[in-house]
């Protein structure tokens, strides 16, 4: 397994494939055409593009897919929160893919987006997920999500 960034041309479709596998078990709403267009739209922005960060096996099949969003909040600072990595396999955690990601991404923003601190959601009830951000060193904070100093 290794990490690459998104590129447009050979990746979209397999991207989007995950996406739709990844929706089936995931408690956010997922509509193809909203997602293809927040991918397209973050292709225009070569920080945002590099930011998509997959996971490919040695076929060069993509296996997993982690990304952010960047937002202001209300006091006009920005904000970022890193979302859950997109993967086929339940047990993605015991192959890596989701930690070689997290990884990658929380290189990507300190180094180049100049991001110091992330917000991630968990929920009590996945115990998979909140061991991996305890490995990672990521603690649960005083707000209803995680959070991470980088």
């Amino acid at each position: 397994m290794k990490t690459k960034r998104y590129n447009p041309r050979k990746d979209k479709a397999g991207l989007i494939d995950l996406a739709v596998a990844y929706s089936e078990r995931s408690v956010t709403p997922f509509n193809k055409e909203d997602f293809i267009e927040e991918i397209d739209s973050r292709v225009k922005d070569l920080k945002l593009r590099n930011s998509i960060v997959l996971a490919k096996d040695d076929d060069d099949k993509i296996i997993g897919c982690g990304m952010f969003s960047l937002f202001k909040d209300y006091f006009g600072n920005t904000q970022c929160k890193v979302h859950h990595v997109m993967t086929y396999k339940e047990d993605a955690f015991k192959e890596g893919i989701e930690e070689a990601i997290l990884l990658e991404l929380f290189k990507y923003l300190k180094n180049t987006m100049n991001i110091n601190k992330i917000g991630l959601f968990c929920k009590d009830s996945n115990s998979q997920y909140r061991s991996l951000l305890m490995k990672l060193g990521i603690k649960k904070s005083d707000n209803i999500y995680y959070e991470h100093e980088l």
